[in-house]
């Protein structure tokens, strides 16, 4: 990782090259849920060349985040992963910051694709903190990127604004092809994200101009599953997930009507729960206005074992969304800062304990097990 000042000594960005990160076999193995000796055979079985490092007096195999995404779509392509029954749009959504709302987003899209599930990550706040997380600044230009020592690609040249501009009556966007502005982290294998910055808040006034003005997102998503847009083809994506500002903007509704989930993270305090309180009412608005009614996944966060106030806001939580709380949860750590503060994802940041993770992977694990059976 590097972290470099610019020329006023005033503003700091930290830029990992997720490339040169290697991982030792047995963190290799545990990301897709193998076994070290099964994951040795795969890349036998499919001539997969892995880079040895030194260890001692003898080398060992070093896996980039490449391979180990590489891995998963061989494992995809030979039925070897369980597939979705169909295309799900997830939408990320709570009407308070400071939850997890985007370590969830960028961690699941994650892990949900080392589980053969190609996912497109779509940033749908003008904030661009989902974009941050996965690399690319929206705030640094070209030249601030040279100054830095970045490399160019990690610039934001567009967003879903400029997808959508060719239909908008009111142009505030250059039109631009999904090939231009979407961006691959971590490769063709792992997860795609459509970034965002401050420009997208043009959108909502754009949108605000049109007819049926919440229901741009779910038609556009239509026609590119459908081919219906020339150069635009979103049907090779299992899971559509979109990370929402923590309002009920223009730009959210869209996201929540297209969506056949909305994931709730959500902090066991009181201010959190008079957002749920406020999210379950504007929920229950919702469905009668778009006659639409998306599930609803409420993910305790940042939780705490054996704290009765805790515990007491985890029974209310249940109470306010009986059937949607994930009995898995994310609980507090100082690993979560930690890894951001790194410009690392937690779920593939090799300093975490190894408890902060599984209890990551068992929460991941849960929304897709959960996402299987409502949409079977």
């Amino acid at each position: 990782m590097q972290t470099q000042i610019d020329s006023n000594e005033q503003d700091v960005s930290n830029f990992t090259d997720f490339t040169t990160l290697l991982y030792p076999p047995q963190f290799a193995a545990d990301c897709l849920g193998l076994t070290t000796r099964r994951l040795k055979d795969i890349e036998e079985e499919n001539d997969i060349q892995i880079r040895r490092v030194p260890r001692g007096t003898v080398t060992s195999r070093a896996y980039t985040l490449s391979d180990i995404f590489t891995i998963a779509s061989v494992r995809r392509a030979k039925g070897h992963t369980k597939s979705l029954p169909r295309q799900v749009r997830l939408s990320t959504f709570v009407q308070k910051g400071g939850t997890g709302k985007t370590t969830y987003t960028v961690n699941f899209a994650i892990y949900a694709q080392f589980c053969g599930h190609r996912t497109l990550v779509v940033d749908n706040d003008p904030q661009g903190d989902t974009s941050s997380v996965f690399g690319y600044d929206p705030d640094l230009e070209l030249e601030d990127l040279a100054d830095m020592g970045i490399p160019a690609d990690r610039h934001v040249n567009g967003h879903l604004g400029n997808l959508l501009s060719p239909d908008l009556r009111v142009r505030c966007f250059e039109e631009k092809s999904f090939d231009q502005i979407v961006k691959k982290p971590f490769g063709e294998h792992g997860p795609h994200l459509i970034p965002a910055d401050a420009y997208l808040d043009d959108l909502a006034v754009a949108l605000d101009a049109e007819n049926n003005s919440d229901f741009w997102y779910a038609s556009w998503l239509e026609r590119a599953i459908n081919g219906e847009i020339n150069g635009l083809d979103l049907s090779s994506y299992d899971i559509i997930i979109f990370d929402n500002a923590p309002t009920a903007s223009r730009l959210t509704k869209n996201s929540i009507v297209a969506s056949d989930f909305v994931i709730c993270p959500v902090r066991m305090d009181k201010f959190s729960f008079r957002a749920l309180n406020r999210l379950s009412d504007w929920m229950v608005r919702f469905s009668k206005a778009y006659r639409r009614s998306p599930g609803v996944l409420a993910v305790p966060t940042m939780f705490i074992r054996n704290r009765k106030r805790i515990m007491a806001n985890l029974m209310l939580l249940n109470d306010l969304f009986p059937g949607r709380v994930t009995d898995e949860k994310l609980y507090y750590s100082e690993d979560y800062g930690k890894a951001l503060d790194l410009g690392i994802p937690l779920i593939v940041w090799k300093g975490a304990s190894s408890k902060t993770i599984e209890a990551m992977r068992m929460v991941f694990s849960e929304t897709l097990s959960r996402i299987k059976n409502l949409v079977l």
